[in-house]
């Protein structure tokens, strides 16, 4: 699979790849993807009484960290078998449900969230401008949207430097941890082809969020964005 051609496609690759996520996620980002979701989370405005959405959990990464800012989080994946990990994990914490949910088709009711969180998810939706039209629609007037995603730094060497890594040594340790090479051939493809910094600027105003900012991480490696529902 090169390009996210269905929600289906999606489902199967990350149930596939599950037992090993969390593991190649360290090693790949030798940590780091911890601190810039961590970021990600401290960039939205904490709401004690209300109700946060953790879109594309995955494992429930974030989980620990909202459920301290928010009253509830919901934990949504499209992957039972990264969900059954994450509940596996977080049995503990008491103000999280987990829902299995499509991205593009949310099942939760207009205008209930504060505030959405998206951690490397965006990428692999095949509608991300659908994906985020859902998100605003279940997000309350003035609630905000939190996006961490990986992009192509400004720099040529260091984008050459990144490019390198990520056509030969992600999808060669991804391969031999997960037995799954075709997965993490997919995965660095969709970051190189992803729109990022300005460009996803845009496409928020397309779906009528007005962003607030947008940070660069590692030289443009990743960004998260943070942007809010103005209602006129």
């Amino acid at each position: 699979m090169h390009s996210p051609t269905s929600t289906d496609d999606v489902k199967e690759m990350f149930n596939r790849i599950s037992p090993t996520y969390d593991l190649l996620n360290a090693l790949l980002s030798g940590g780091v993807h911890r601190s810039w979701a961590k970021k990600a989370v401290l960039a939205a405005p904490s709401f004690p009484e209300g109700e946060c959405l953790d879109l594309c959990t995955g494992t429930g990464a974030l989980v620990p960290e909202l459920s301290k800012r928010y009253g509830k989080v919901i934990a949504a994946d499209i992957s039972p078998r990264m969900l059954a990990l994450g509940i596996k994990n977080y049995s503990h914490i008491s103000n999280c449900e987990w829902v299995e949910a499509n991205a593009l088709n949310l099942p939760f009711s207009d205008q209930r969230f504060d505030v959405t969180t998206v951690a490397y998810g965006v990428r692999n939706w095949p509608d991300p401008e659908k994906g985020l039209q859902e998100i605003y629609r279940v997000t309350k007037p003035g609630g905000y949207i939190s996006v961490l995603e990986f992009g192509q730094p400004s720099n040529p060497l260091w984008r050459w430097v990144f490019t390198q890594y990520s056509r030969l040594v992600i999808p060669l340790l991804g391969g031999v941890i997960s037995g799954d090479s075709s997965a993490y051939t997919y995965l660095p493809e969709t970051s190189a082809n992803f729109p990022c910094g300005s460009k996803f600027e845009e496409l928020l105003r397309t779906t009528a969020w007005s962003p607030i900012t947008t940070t660069s991480l590692m030289g443009g490696i990743a960004f998260y964005y943070l942007a809010q529902k103005v209602e006129d």
